[in-house]
């Protein structure tokens, strides 16, 4: 008579699951965490060279039609307009969802480019903020956060 152990048993114990599956859990959070930042600072990047890009299609406008073009921007908004002095152009830009501009402003360019003084804006959300500044002369440079 021969004896016998008894087989390994194949698979995984329910207690070794459960703690795979919590590593996992963690894991997963700490990723989509470091996702949502990354993709909200993505955002502040590209509201800070939409704003920039804007005030310079403005500014070129201004120039090439002769009539003075103004942006307006509304504080704690996500929205600004760009204008053609005495109407038939009005464009409605908006800002990547969750980034607004810090202070209300109005950036107006003479029939030459020229603005009608130096003139900073600040886009902002979770992740910092972004500075777009326009200086006496027409020059437009931006900070990205």
């Amino acid at each position: 008579m021969s004896l016998r152990t008894p087989a390994p048993s194949a698979g995984f114990s329910m207690l070794e699951l459960v703690v795979a599956l919590g590593v996992a859990a963690v894991a997963m959070t700490l990723a989509a965490t470091s996702w949502q930042g990354h993709v909200a600072q993505q955002r502040l990047r590209y509201a800070t060279a939409q704003v920039a890009s804007d005030l310079r299609e403005a500014q070129e406008r201004a120039k090439a039609d002769r009539v003075a073009y103004t942006v307006t921007f509304t504080a704690s908004s996500s929205s600004y307009a760009i204008a053609r002095s005495g109407g038939g152009f009005t464009e409605n830009a908006r800002l990547p969802d969750g980034v607004t501009v810090q202070a209300s402003a109005v950036v107006t360019f003479t029939p030459f480019g020229r603005p009608d003084a130096a003139h900073t804006i600040v886009v902002q959300n979770a992740q910092g903020s972004g500075t777009v500044a326009v200086n006496a002369t027409g020059g437009i440079t931006y900070q990205e956060p």
